[in-house]
């Protein structure tokens, strides 16, 4: 299967998806209360209308730096270590501190900030998103791309006399490549959340790539019907209204001066009709256009995808894992990909074939089976037929002290043995995607070798009992490996 095969059953497997609380169907009909704009209290009013500034002097600078409000100290975890950390996946690390009981759904921790840069000027824009769904590839968030000005212009490109992006581009489209060029897209973005009831952030940065239209529709039919019509309505990063300093600053006094007179007459409250002292600000232009699309879709009970609407999902190219711990001594653990990110087309998480602890699991299983070897070379008779051997050798006569040397240098390649061995175990232990697979793995090694030693060194038979609990030991790797890879 090639890689478009791949990326296109990629995109048709069914996922589980991971709802904002705004976008799920209100469990009640009535309507949400409009929250009324309250009186500002004369006195606020007052200064506010300062134009003067004050400039620290000798007695400030005292009272400050005397009553200086110390930074939070975190302490609501224990050390990170990396035992506490998956081995190879950032994604399943990632799920496993986002399904932390102690983030409640009510702090939605879904929410997230999305930045992207433009090309060819690099300035970087950066919005609070949902996290929508997190699948095999990637983590992905839902927005609006239409726009020239906003994120749809950054990751994707127009042409230079485009204002909006007509269509979400397919996933297997021709995508313009990350150059410097007018009008090209900048594939790169970075997700970071921010858990701060439990002192975690996670940075994630790699490239965007575009869901299909059919991924997208999925979740726009999950939508209630506002944020549906909110979708068609909504011109994404559109100025709709705009105002010179003088103007603005003429009209805020205006509007200043109208509540400050009704807070000296003993009337506080603020106007019913909140537009008899504003001026006009775009909103107006917006809540027609509301009405315009519900007019526009009165009779339509499956509102369409907007052909500019639908999903993104950042491909990882580095995944940073962040908890704070007091002095500021924070514990970070980052991910980063092997795979080559110097193309648009963002490639999958690889998936790693023959690792290094694999290697050194097995040395240091076969360093184990060395170890009893010499262990029992100290104490064992064949000591004795090896010392005479070895005496034969180099033509000299067996006497007790060439046994003695012979048993002393046993011995000493038997501590060397068992300091390899641990070494390499611990090595792979770090580097392994489990302590399961990696102790499994050693002790098949050390239960293999140690039979293919005790034969050649020791004339051992190996009997059926051996062969069973090599059979059982063959199997138990692939169900773990299995199991592992499920």
């Amino acid at each position: 299967m090639d890689q478009n095969e791949h990326q296109t059953d990629a995109h048709r497997r069914p996922k589980k998806l991971i709802f904002a609380p705004g976008d799920i169907a209100p469990t009640s009909n009535e309507p949400t209360p409009e929250p009324q704009p309250q009186a500002i209290p004369a006195s606020t009013v007052l200064e506010a209308l300062r134009t003067s500034t004050s400039t620290p002097n000798s007695t400030t600078e005292t009272e400050v730096l005397s009553n200086a409000a110390r930074a939070h100290q975190f302490g609501t975890n224990p050390p990170l270590t990396i035992s506490q950390i998956h081995g190879t996946n950032p994604l399943h690390q990632f799920n496993t501190w986002f399904r932390d009981p102690r983030l409640p759904a009510s702090s939605a921790p879904e929410t997230c900030t999305l930045s992207t840069a433009s090309l060819p000027s690099g300035r970087v824009s950066a919005r609070v998103v949902y996290l929508k769904e997190l699948d095999e590839r990637g983590w992905v968030v839902y927005s609006n791309w239409g726009s020239r000005e906003g994120k749809g212009g950054q990751v994707f490109g127009l042409s230079e006399n485009a204002d909006t992006l007509d269509a979400m581009p397919e996933p297997d489209s021709e995508q313009p490549t990350i150059t410097a060029e007018v009008g090209s897209g900048n594939k790169w973005g970075a997700l970071t959340f921010s858990w701060a009831s439990v002192e975690r952030q996670v940075r994630v940065e790699g490239l965007l790539e575009p869901l299909s239209r059919e991924e997208s529709e999925l979740y726009w039919r999950t939508r209630e019907r506002g944020s549906r019509i909110g979708g068609w309505a909504s011109w994404q990063s559109r100025v709709l209204w705009s105002a010179e300093p003088g103007q603005m600053e003429e009209n805020q006094r205006r509007k200043s001066v109208i509540k400050l007179q009704g807070a000296l007459d003993g009337d506080e409250a603020v106007p019913v009709d909140i537009d008899q002292t504003d001026v006009e600000d775009g909103r107006a232009s917006l809540e027609l256009r509301v009405k315009e699309m519900e007019e526009r879709f009165a009779g339509v009970e499956d509102i369409p995808l907007p052909p500019f609407w639908g999903g993104v999902r950042l491909v990882p190219e580095s995944v940073e894992f962040w908890q704070g711990r007091r002095s500021r001594l924070h514990d970070r653990f980052r991910y980063t990909s092997t795979a080559a990110m110097s193309t648009s087309t963002p490639p999958s998480i690889p998936k790693s074939s023959t690792s290094p602890w694999i290697i050194l699991a097995i040395t240091s299983g076969a360093f184990a089976a060395l170890n009893g070897v010499f262990a029992k070379l100290t104490t064992d008779d064949h000591t004795t037929a090896f010392a005479q051997s070895l005496a034969h050798l180099f033509g000299l006569e067996s006497s007790p002290v060439i046994e003695m040397l012979t048993r002393g240098a046993c011995l000493g390649l038997n501590v060397l043995c068992n300091i390899i061995m641990w070494a390499l175990f611990t090595r792979a232990l770090t580097a392994g995607p489990s302590t399961v697979k990696v102790s499994i793995t050693n002790t098949a090694s050390n239960f293999l070798a140690t039979a293919v030693f005790g034969m050649i060194v020791f004339q051992e038979a190996v009997g059926g009992l051996w062969w069973l609990g090599a059979a059982m030991m063959g199997a138990g790797c692939i169900l773990v490996g299995m199991r592992e890879g499920a």
